[in-house]
């Protein structure tokens, strides 16, 4: 394992254990499914085996990883239990009095920490639509509008996804530190990982928490390896073993008989339940993030996986990834295997449209008003525009 914030260590699918094939066959299931892939990397006792991106994906490039940012906000408050900041079992709305509404409902009393951090407020259904109205009308704080909208069960009865709890999380965070996320986590994990290019969308001038992080492929990574490795990089331990364990065991059950009265049933990798922003999965546990950005822990085999993609089929990637790679680290593998799927992770690209010669122009008049564009904006057109052109430009 690398001691310093170098690149992580690289080998050889075969001299690591693992059938290069395997991962051959992944990349073939990926694209006969349809699924939109920019990277994929994997790691296997601690080396980096494979990796590639998709032209014009890079290797530098930072990517939005939506919900993966949870694991980033997870990690804050590892570090903030471990020096004494706050409790698992400190209420919210201690920590934000200046926030709490005028008849607050009682439930919130009893709301803790660890209920924001493991999705079970109480609330039957998702709750940022109604939050970001709230505070949209009355120009308000998020946090607080948050506050406004009442849980219909006990804290800690019911799994529901919801946003504003690791939001509050994140500010919870801020508050207590008296920084932001990104330079609280500085010094205690992005420094010592070699991330530097990390950014974060903002709401109400605050880290988003939920979602809004910019990072490369190879940093997701590194926080995988680092929860692999409960918590220790090289010769530091970062985060704290007891947190790494309390984050990555199920806080919350999350099967059908959790879910909100009438509410979809999840995928089967959805319903092994919710630790501390991390979902368990019939085999290890993940961060994940919409479109398929994960960062997939195997204890057993030793073994980090991270794809970043643009796909709805999140749940048929993570079904071919566990098909295909786990019985590929049994043992076998050649260097001749390794040699072909280095050769095609280089020549990776995304299928480009079909050029048919033909030039192409025109014009899209806007017929709805623009509106406010925020982090939640949808089929809002940009303030001020009113007409979008194409114009086709000739060379030479």
């Amino acid at each position: 394992m690398t001691t310093s914030s170098a690149p992580l260590p690289r080998s050889t699918p075969s001299a690591q254990g693992v059938d290069a094939a395997g991962v051959e066959r992944l990349l073939d299931a990926a694209a006969e499914r349809g699924i939109e892939l920019h990277s994929l990397m994997v790691l296997r006792h601690g080396s980096v085996i494979a990796e590639g991106w998709w032209a014009p994906y890079t290797a530098e490039q930072p990517n939005l990883v939506y919900s993966l940012s949870k694991t980033f906000t997870s990690a804050a408050a590892g570090f903030a239990v471990a020096e004494g900041l706050f409790s698992l079992d400190d209420r919210m709305v201690d920590h934000f009095p200046d926030l709490v509404p005028e008849g607050i409902d009682d439930k919130y009393r009893r709301y803790l920490v660890r209920h924001a951090l493991s999705m079970s407020s109480g609330h039957e259904q998702e709750t940022l639509d109604r939050a970001t109205a709230e505070a949209d009308s009355r120009g308000g704080d998020l946090l607080a509008s948050f506050f406004a909208v009442p849980p219909e069960h006990e804290p800690g009865s019911v799994f529901t996804y919801n946003q504003p709890t690791i939001y509050g999380v994140g500010r919870l965070v801020g508050r207590t530190s008296e920084q932001g996320l990104l330079e609280y986590l500085r010094p205690r994990l992005l420094e010592p990982l070699g991330i530097d290019e990390a950014q974060w969308m903002l709401i109400d001038g605050f880290e988003m928490g939920f979602s809004g992080i910019h990072v490369r492929t190879e940093s997701l990574a590194k926080t995988g390896q680092l929860m692999l490795d409960r918590g220790r990089w090289g010769d530091r331990q970062l985060l704290d073993e007891e947190w790494v364990d309390a984050a990555t065991r199920v806080q919350t059950p999350n099967d059908t008989a959790d879910r909100a009265p009438g509410g979809a049933v999840e995928p089967v990798d959805w319903r092994q339940g919710y630790g501390f922003q991390y979902w368990r999965s019939r085999h290890g546990y993940r961060g994940d993030g919409a479109f398929g950005q994960f960062v997939i822990i195997w204890p057993e085999e030793d073994a980090v996986i991270v794809t970043t993609a643009e796909t709805v089929d999140m749940a048929g990637l993570l079904e071919e990834i566990t098909t295909h790679l786990r019985p590929a680290m049994s043992g076998a593998g050649t260097e001749a295997a390794d040699d072909a799927l280095g050769e095609r992770l280089a020549g990776l690209a995304l299928p480009l449209p079909e050029d048919t010669g033909a030039d192409f122009s025109g014009a899209v008049h806007l017929a709805q008003e623009p509106g406010e564009v925020g982090p939640f904006s949808s089929g809002v057109a940009a303030p001020g525009v009113e007409r979008a052109e194409v114009v086709a430009a000739r060379r030479g």
